[in-house]
């Protein structure tokens, strides 16, 4: 197990520092949450890549230095949270505070001190503590992104999915904990080799997705223009002209129902105007985000078909108003009316 699992800890240090040089060697992405973006991934590089030289070459070292940088994992994806979600431009020197635990581990041993058994319930104990709060901060939705506009639910969705990450990564760490209390070798311990692959497959996964410009990914490469366009004012009465417009040929053309959903993008070149100014027109005027416009349109359609047939099943009536899956369609529904649509059908319309 002991070369396979070095080269799976090679690999993905490798990934995660191409990873890296993109956020960090970009001059387009010279802001904060993309720097620390970057150099979350410069730490996983340097985790995979002790891990490589711990069960590659045997060298007790690599494993001290890699339980201290594991300690800093949790502050620096905090630190990246709240860059986006409380909109900063500049790092906080409080934020230094969060890395004291990881100087506590280094100071234990480098003095060779007899409590380093406790490192490992640290390391948990960190983990645990910066993954219940990184739910904490999204506790709001993606209603705590509305300053990144269109690209608010992308980047919620984002961060999500780094939770998950978080949450799978805690799991693993206590697995390893307990097989290593019960006196399996580190080289033979079957939850190491399983996380490793793990998050080789998802640092490969996010490679893929950052190359193909998938939205998922591609959003942040866009705050640039959002955060310059903000310097750029729109007067009221421009704003209430595009929305009426945009609102106007929404409702003509049905657009909220388009097969595959509508982008920005698309609703720009449709209006013959930049996808930029609709957006701020929509956030000005109708106060929420585009793609949430879009969302209460199809739920008012929805409500409009169930009261014109109410025998529809709730799956027709789904695709009916223009949504692609029950779960998105059931979230917003609730939403918009307090009600599940099951529910609302139940109470709004006569049997």
């Amino acid at each position: 197990m002991q070369q396979p699992l070095a080269l799976i800890f090679l690999s993905s240090a490798i990934i995660c520092l191409l990873l890296a040089s993109g956020f960090l060697g970009s001059k387009k992405l010279q802001f904060l949450p993309a720097r620390l973006h970057g150099i979350n991934y410069l730490l996983c590089a340097l985790q995979n890549f002790l891990g490589f030289i711990l069960f590659g070459y045997g060298w007790e070292w690599a494993g001290l230095v890699r339980a201290t940088t594991a300690m800093t994992l949790g502050p620096a994806i905090y630190f990246y949270y709240s860059s986006l979600l409380e909109n900063q431009t500049t790092f906080n020197r409080r934020w230094l505070l969060h890395l004291i635990p990881a100087g506590l581990v280094l100071l234990l041993w480098l003095s060779k001190s007899p409590l380093l058994w406790l490192v490992d319930y640290l390391i948990i104990g960190s983990f645990a503590i910066y993954l219940a709060t990184s739910v904490k901060l999204l506790l709001g939705g993606s209603q705590r992104l509305q300053h990144l506009a269109q690209y608010a639910d992308p980047a919620y969705r984002w961060l999500m999915i780094l939770v998950a990450i978080m949450g799978i990564n805690l799991v693993i760490e206590v697995l390893v904990s307990v097989e290593l209390a019960t006196g399996v070798a580190p080289r033979e311990s079957r939850a190491i080799l399983v996380g490793a692959g793990t998050f080789l497959i998802f640092h490969g996964a996010t490679l893929l997705l950052v190359l193909t410009r998938a939205p998922i990914m591609e959003w942040i490469h866009s705050l640039p223009e959002l955060r310059f366009n903000k310097t750029q004012t729109m007067s009221d009465a421009e704003a209430r002209d595009i929305f009426e417009s945009w609102e106007r040929t929404v409702q003509e053309r049905e657009l909220y129902k388009r097969e595959g959903g509508l982008t920005l993008d698309q609703a720009g070149r449709i209006l013959v105007i930049p996808a930029r100014h609709i957006s701020q027109a929509i956030n000005r005027i109708y106060g929420g985000s585009f793609s949430q416009y879009l969302n209460d349109c199809r739920v008012k359609a929805a409500q409009k078909i169930l009261k014109n047939n109410p025998d529809i099943s709730i799956t027709d009536l789904m695709l009916e108003a223009g949504f692609n899956t029950k779960s998105n369609f059931n979230k917003e529904f609730l939403r918009v009316t307090g009600l599940s649509p099951s529910e609302y059908k139940k109470q709004n319309v006569p049997e």
